[in-house]
């Protein structure tokens, strides 16, 4: 691994309490009940389904953290499912440099980031790209987006990607993994006659592209005022993946994080610092 030894701490990621509706005992009109909280769960649109083909593998993986041990009001999360490890198939993306959304606690310091290759068995390989950012913010969601000079994923060959926020003596890691994939003739089709960001979202969803789904319904929420049908339908995907902890907190300046500086390649070494 690439952290140094003072970075082996506990890996921890946002959050906060999710708010209880108090539910009133006067029984509401059928013009109000039509919302309540199970009409509205019937009516969720974008609803993410796991990929089980595409040669995803079916295997445990140790050392892949979205989050761990989150016992902080604010700790760094990876915006990823939370799928049972034995069963979990790699979440999916269809772009050649993918937007990642991580939580991050306040920071006043520096957010690394390093990919790497993968075998089948989601076995850690070759360092093929790192960078670095500066990160001064409040606790909130932080965007990610892989800029030009990175190399660009192939398709159908599974990735593991890294995450590290802090400073020189206090520092929270997060890791897990991703796979390009080629989008099927249907979606193509069906994204051509679609422009309302949730039903994009809901298409990408129901083919179990995870990337773009959250990256379809996180860029609809910069404009202002916020649609609620988006915020409700992001806020359902978050949970849906057991992301609770992510709900109270906001976009940190509706912004993707610029690189400071970059390498697209370098030698498989180990634990040799950022």
């Amino acid at each position: 691994m690439f952290l140094p030894k003072f970075a082996s701490k506990k890996i921890l990621i946002a959050s906060a309490c999710s708010c209880l509706a108090v539910v009133s005992t006067v029984a509401l009109p059928l013009s109000l009940s039509l919302f309540t909280p199970s009409a509205q769960a019937q009516s969720r649109r974008v609803r993410y389904v796991p990929p089980s083909n595409l040669g995803t593998p079916i295997v445990s993986t140790p050392g892949i953290l979205r989050s761990s041990g989150c016992t902080e009001l604010v700790c760094l999360i990876g915006l990823v499912p939370d799928l049972v490890a034995e069963t979990a198939p790699v979440p999916q993306t269809i772009a050649e440099r993918p937007t990642f959304y991580f939580l991050i606690p306040a920071t006043d310091g520096q957010g690394y980031f390093r990919l790497y290759e993968s075998d089948s068995l989601l076995k850690q390989g070759k360092r093929i790209y790192r960078t670095s950012f500066k990160i001064k913010n409040k606790a909130g969601i932080l965007a990610f987006k892989m800029p030009d000079n990175a190399p660009s994923l192939k398709t159908n060959k599974n990735y593991i990607w890294e995450f590290v926020v802090g400073n020189l003596t206090d520092t929270e890691r997060v890791s897990g993994s991703i796979r390009r994939v080629v989008p099927t003739q249907k979606l193509t089709e069906q994204l051509k006659q679609v422009m309302l960001p949730i039903d994009r979202a809901a298409l990408f969803a129901q083919e179990g592209i995870w990337f773009e789904t959250m990256q379809t319904l996180a860029e609809a929420q910069q404009g202002t005022p916020k649609k609620p049908e988006i915020v409700s339908e992001w806020n359902a995907l978050l949970k849906s993946a057991k992301l609770d902890r992510v709900l109270p907190y906001s976009f940190l300046n509706g912004a993707v994080a610029s690189v400071t500086s970059s390498e697209r390649t370098s030698p498989p070494q180990q634990n040799s610092g950022y």
